[in-house]
């Protein structure tokens, strides 16, 4: 009789409950498994967990992940909800989903900070920490201020190498929907520079701009179509969706190594 991976055991166990929010209710969210499934294994991730049963996961970005939104995106998404960022709904939906495991998440960046600007910190946590997982939320800042995508794409080459050298995979995270952002800048360079760095190994794209979209679309989350008494609610759902979101992503890319695309080296 065989043994079946830890790894793949922990992903059956998650993947078979509903979505959880933080106080353990099914999301209102609907997550399309196309949306919140790797293209390629997280193959340090996956190691990790089979290891030591436990998974370091860097946070890095600028507002919407410190939980500090300025407006890039419109009035709208302007926000101030330190500690309440996606990134940590994240952690709190990993520890829901599978308690047994210890998940750790580390939050660095500030509102407005390019790529650029992110990868000195990129490097100092790198040197001081071993992380499993680099959660990279950019693009934003770069398509409102009109920076080179050829800049972006030598900023994100440097630090998915940096990582690869400390052992942790890359999980970029893209601009969040927005029809004033999509008005008053060009998103689409930058997109395609966040998709083409997927070619590399150890990096994939959490789809963040398509998935904001689909809600939108479905009249689930709109932070622009939303009463201002409503506002701060629909953030907070925003947010916790968001988290729950990437949480299942990470379980899913670190089941199998060979699995989430076996056709990729």
């Amino acid at each position: 009789m065989s043994l079946l991976p830890r790894s793949f055991v922990f992903v059956c166990m998650i993947l078979v409950q509903p979505a959880l929010s933080r106080a353990g209710t099914p999301s209102a969210c609907e997550m399309p498994p196309g949306l919140i499934t790797p293209s390629a294994a997280l193959t340090n991730a996956a190691a990790a967990l089979a290891s030591k049963n436990a998974l370091n996961i860097l946070a890095l970005g600028s507002g919407s992940t410190v939980g500090e939104g300025g407006g890039a995106g419109g009035p709208a998404l302007a926000s101030h909800t330190p500690e309440r960022s996606f990134p940590y709904l994240m952690l709190d939906a990993l520890r829901v989903m599978h308690p047994s495991v210890r998940f750790d998440v580390t939050v660095k960046g500030a509102r407005g900070l390019t790529a650029d600007a992110m990868l000195p910190i990129l490097r100092r946590e790198l040197s001081a920490h071993h992380y499993d997982v680099v959660l990279w939320q950019t693009g934003t800042i770069e398509a409102v201020h009109g920076v080179r995508p050829d800049a972006l794409r030598a900023v994100l080459d440097d630090g998915v190498e940096a990582a690869a050298k400390a052992g942790a995979d890359v999980v970029l995270i893209d601009p969040q929907f927005s029809r004033f952002l999509r008005a008053n800048a060009d998103l689409g360079p930058y997109e395609t520079v966040l998709r083409q760095m997927t070619d590399t190994s150890g990096v994939t794209l959490f789809p963040r701009f398509d998935l904001t979209q689909d809600w939108v679309n479905n009249g689930q989350v709109d932070l622009e179509r939303v009463s201002k008494d409503q506002r701060d609610n629909i953030i907070a759902l925003l947010n916790d969706c968001l988290g729950q979101a990437l949480a299942r992503y990470v379980v899913a890319g670190a089941a199998e190594p060979a699995a989430a695309n076996p056709g990729k080296n």
